[in-house]
């Protein structure tokens, strides 16, 4: 197959870099290892607070709108079909019908991956990752169990456990993993809540919200003391941020889960008690997904701000590889409204280095990034802003010639 670009990744930004470039007269190809296009969308089913009247973002709706529009003006999407080498214009793949795709540009799209959050039972019946519940619940529209808790604080478990309650589960609660080397930052108290506050917004507790605003030095510390008994709830799920599980219990399914206080520098107390579930929700975070482009010979960089290693790109999205650009996740850990913003961006940026479309056309695109980030009602990354001025100085230490370093 010949291609004038093709597209790795099927999810909000794959999808949006496709319509743009095929709107602009580009043949173009989206490839996606999934059964179906949508990506993260698919699971994504939430009330949107930047939105008048709050209104649900219904990302299946939105996949579906997306997908629709993509193969309406000549998109080729292949899905069940995995990318495995790029290597200058062919990109290899595991199809049965076909085995390469030669292109002049690629995309990178490939999203994230969740971190594992190794606790002791972890491998039982009725363990799963935040992302999978989201998916089954959202989806599929699958119960997993009769009494849920989710292990692991954060923006995105606060999110699908509030999916989860609003399609009829009960989640029991949120607490923190035990402290082990695997777990470090998410097991402390004083961490979490500064994630915590990001979304402080969504918590109808008025001591809580007047701490996301406050909540610095001693005013921090007796905001964690409070919470000790239990202060917060969002939307009714209780969240225990001085109390960790020690251990899943239970044969070969889940039966209970081992839970000990926590001090507010995150020493465990040797006291145990148990809390009957079926369900643990595990959720260690996201990693931006990077195989492809260490394959492809980008630059790599690791910028925790980001949420780990990501290639290495300019502001427009262009990478250390001729013809190779990113977008979405694989940037950086942020929602689906600002991968859908980059996926036109990178689109563009193509587009702009053929001199099919004009600076101000570029520029327009790059702005409305800016404005997607404003828009998004969850922040992962508490300084992704800072992430980003740091990606700026690495492209330009990068991009300056050595003779002139």
């Amino acid at each position: 197959m010949n291609v004038d670009v093709a597209i790795v990744g099927a999810g909000p930004a794959g999808l949006m870099a496709s319509i743009e470039l095929a709107k602009n007269g580009m043949k173009v190809v989206v490839i996606d290892e999934y059964y179906r296009s949508g990506g993260r969308l698919l699971g994504q089913l939430y009330e949107d607070t930047k939105l008048e009247q709050k209104q649900m973002w219904n990302g299946k709706e939105i996949a579906n709108h997306l997908t629709d529009e993509a193969l309406s003006i000549g998109v080729q999407i292949l899905c069940k079909t995995t990318v495995w080498k790029i290597e200058s214009d062919t990109i290899y793949l595991s199809n049965n019908k076909l085995k390469e795709i030669y292109t002049k540009a690629v995309i990178l799209a490939t999203g994230a991956i969740e971190k594992a959050l190794p606790i002791p039972g972890w491998q039982k019946v009725g363990v799963v990752t935040v992302g999978a519940a989201q998916t089954f619940t959202n989806l599929h529209h699958v119960k997993l169990g009769e009494r849920v808790l989710f292990v692991g604080i954060d923006p995105l478990s606060i999110s699908v456990a509030l999916e989860m309650k609003k399609a009829g589960i009960h989640v029991v609660g949120m607490m923190l993993p035990a402290p082990s080397l695997m777990t470090i930052e998410k097991s402390n108290p004083q961490e979490v809540l500064e994630q915590l506050l990001i979304v402080a917004d969504m918590a109808p507790n008025s001591l809580f919200r007047l701490g996301g605003k406050i909540a610095k030095g001693k005013i921090k510390k007796l905001l964690l003391k409070l919470l000790k008994f239990n202060l917060i709830k969002i939307k009714g799920i209780p969240i225990y941020l001085r109390r960790a599980v020690t251990q899943i219990n239970g044969q070969t399914e889940v039966e209970s889960v081992s839970v000990s206080n926590l001090s507010i520098d995150g020493e465990l107390s040797e006291i145990e008690t148990r809390l009957e579930v079926d369900t643990v929700c595990l959720s260690g975070g996201l990693l931006p997904l990077t195989d492809l482009p260490q394959v492809a010979n980008c630059i790599l960089v690791d910028i925790p701000e980001l949420g780990g290693i990501v290639p290495l790109h300019n502001k427009y999205l262009k990478t250390s590889e001729e013809g190779i650009y990113v977008a979405g996740n694989i940037t950086g850990i942020e929602g689906a409204k600002v991968a859908m913003a980059q996926g036109k961006l990178a689109a563009f940026s193509l587009l702009h280095d053929l001199k099919i479309i004009s600076e101000q056309q570029l520029q327009t695109a790059f702005n409305e990034v800016d404005i997607a980030r404003k828009s998004s009602p969850i922040s992962f990354l508490p300084n992704i802003k800072v992430g980003r001025k740091i990606m700026e100085e690495k492209w330009k230490a990068y991009s300056i010639p050595i003779g002139e370093k």
